[in-house]
């Protein structure tokens, strides 16, 4: 497990979240405090609502938990993919809204926190309505850019890699991603670490 603190405030949620991310998808719960880590450690300039923003990067991959290997048959069709990423959101809302009540933890943050979690992939499902309208929120775009930056880490890029081996085909697909970025500060994160990727793999 990285090496990572969640503060103090955030702890007792946590150690909520933490068994059910251990049930997940191997390295759900190193992601969630990855990401959280991303959050803490950003000196940029857009202004972060920890309270919101901290919470969603715990919980948001939480759906996992309850999702089995043997239910993913009953999840079929063209869309079979798209349709997993729908059901971890929609049943991660559930166990995050469950899991903010028992705490106690603010109802119109938590609000928030769950309606993010509803729909925080929601730029992989290919839907008719622009994205702007269902990222409709600053909490919404920065969560998302935070969440999205874990694709151009060094150990997702190895995953990807056994997707797309042709290394200009794999950094054709980097580069397209990049246009989900809503802020450009973070799109620029991002192409830094393509670059820094491929400088220590030439």
């Amino acid at each position: 497990m990285t090496n990572i603190k969640i503060p103090g405030k955030y702890q007792k949620l946590w150690k909520k979240c933490l068994p059910l991310l251990k049930k997940s998808r191997p390295g759900d719960d190193e992601h969630a405090k990855e990401v959280v880590d991303r959050i803490l450690n950003y000196t940029g300039k857009l202004k972060l609502n920890y309270d919101i923003i901290i919470p969603a990067a715990m919980m948001h991959d939480i759906g996992h938990s309850a999702i089995l290997p043997k239910h993913f048959k009953f999840i079929t069709g063209p869309k079979k993919i798209k349709n997993g990423k729908l059901a971890h959101m929609l049943v991660g809302a559930k166990i995050a809204d469950d899991i903010l009540k028992s705490i106690k933890y603010d109802k119109k943050k938590s609000r928030e926190i769950v309606e993010i979690i509803s729909m925080h992939d929601a730029d992989q499902l290919s839907l008719s309505v622009g994205l702007k309208k269902i990222y409709n929120s600053d909490n919404k775009k920065i969560f998302h850019d935070f969440d999205t930056l874990d694709r151009y880490n060094d150990k997702r890029l190895k995953n990807l890699e056994s997707i797309y081996p042709d290394k200009e085909e794999l950094l054709k697909v980097l580069k397209g991603m990049l246009d989900l970025f809503f802020y450009k500060e973070i799109r620029k994160l991002a192409e830094q670490w393509i670059d820094k990727i491929y400088e220590n793999r030439s």
